[in-house]
């Protein structure tokens, strides 16, 4: 099936949800989510409730396996709201599996230039994960608008953020909730919290009193 909304449209949409709420929670979930029923259960459960209270903006590493399919389903069937993506991505098999679910994005952690072609001419969003100026001078070659700095403390210093202010930048890797305004100050659009938002059985509690207090 052909996808018809546009790049451009996916990119702009992108950039909304993460104006509105700045920030992506990386929810990794324990291996045993995807053997045990109840452990499933348990981690869907924790993730409903933090949408019931606003998140918005969520991403599920890829695992090439039928319960994460499962997961991601019935998540984007039952909060078609949500922007809802897919992490960790390394080969076309885990584009291909994004697309038919219907995902908003999918990040890499590393940047794979054959690999974001491949989404391009799938009209996919896939964000790419970088820290050298050089991978980040081919990928706005052809013309990456939004960009992962990951890990952020090892971004090379001649990198600088705030002289693309053209590119949205996210960072990612080690960042905490209370992170938020500084890399705001910073000139990041948003940051990926990641095992300092959960850390396979608890989620922080500083993103549920946020969620509270900024819900419409």
């Amino acid at each position: 099936m052909i996808n018809q909304i546009s790049l451009l449209d996916k990119i702009n949409k992108f950039k909304k949800y993460l104006f509105d709420q700045p920030f992506i929670l990386l929810a990794r979930p324990n291996k045993e989510v995807y053997k045990d029923e109840l452990a499933r259960k348990k981690f869907e459960n924790k993730l409903n409730q933090l949408i019931n209270i606003g998140l918005l903006n969520i991403e599920i590493p890829w695992q090439d396996n039928e319960n994460w399919l499962d997961i991601m389903s019935g998540l984007k069937s039952k909060f078609p709201h949500i922007q809802l993506g897919s992490a960790s991505i390394l080969n076309k098999k885990s584009i291909d599996d994004s697309l038919k679910l219907g995902l908003d994005f999918s990040m890499m952690q590393f940047w794979q230039k054959d690999l974001y072609i491949y989404t391009q001419k799938k009209n996919y969003l896939l964000i790419p994960g970088l820290k050298f100026l050089q991978d980040f001078k081919e990928a706005t070659s052809i013309n990456c608008q939004i960009v992962k700095i990951f890990p952020v403390e090892d971004k090379e210093k001649i990198l600088d953020i705030k002289k693309n202010n053209k590119i949205f930048f996210i960072g990612a890797g080690g960042v905490s909730f209370n992170d938020l305004y500084r890399f705001n100050s910073l000139g990041y659009k948003g940051i990926v919290i990641g095992k300092k938002g959960f850390d396979g059985e608890l989620f922080d509690p500083n993103i549920y009193k946020w969620l509270k207090d900024n819900s419409k």
